[in-house]
């Protein structure tokens, strides 16, 4: 599986009485019932705009390799991790909701709802543990694993002020792809990054 590195891309703008003198009075008084307040909370409405995004797949999951014969079959290869990516929302002001901010990103992206991965979720919850599969050819081969991870900064007007913040996050799917030491990797950075991690440096 081969993934293109995708451009930055810049996203537009989300436009998103009286009183009465109290009576003493000898019997006890009901207490009040509080008032609900039907206002939303601030920085809940506030426009938002968004600098550029920048999408990357990064590696998170690489196999050891393995010595194959060419009728090996298919073969399980366990993964190890590589780095973990978390999603997070970091803004100056904490009153700033996290899961709207992704919401109005993955919308903006043409992103179903759900997509883009919520504050907190982490690649090491979600990544592919092993994955049995099919080589061709004798020689050594290792797998990889990768996740496509979306950077963006952002300001939102909150209680009538500027506030300002990022969005590192990662969309559900994964790639994984098969490597040959001695072939050529491609292009992908991730891809590239895997076989030097496994195989030794291009070209050895």
């Amino acid at each position: 599986m081969r993934h293109m590195p995708a451009a930055a891309v810049l996203l537009p703008v989300l436009a998103t009485g009286c009183t009465a003198r109290a009576r003493h009075e000898a019997r006890a008084t009901p207490s009040a019932t509080p008032s609900v307040s039907l206002s939303p909370p601030a920085c809940a409405t506030g426009a938002i705009r968004w600098g550029a995004a920048h999408r990357k797949w990064r590696l998170v999951g690489l196999s050891p390799v393995k010595r194959l014969n060419a009728d090996a079959g298919r073969t399980t290869f366990r993964y190890a991790p590589v780095r973990t990516v978390v999603a997070r929302v970091e803004a100056s002001d904490a009153r700033v909701s996290g899961r709207r901010v992704m919401a109005l990103l993955a919308r903006y992206l043409g992103l179903e709802n759900g997509e883009l991965m919520p504050p907190g979720a982490s690649t090491e919850d979600h990544r592919l543990r092993a994955e049995r599969t099919r080589v061709h050819g004798a020689g050594r081969f290792l797998t990889a694993e990768a996740v496509l991870t979306l950077d963006a900064g952002f300001t939102l007007t909150c209680a009538g002020r500027t506030v300002r913040g990022s969005v590192t996050t990662w969309q559900q799917s994964f790639a994984q792809d098969a490597f040959r030491c001695g072939t050529d990797p491609g292009t992908d950075a991730w891809a590239r990054e895997a076989y030097e991690r496994g195989c030794g440096p291009l070209g050895s």
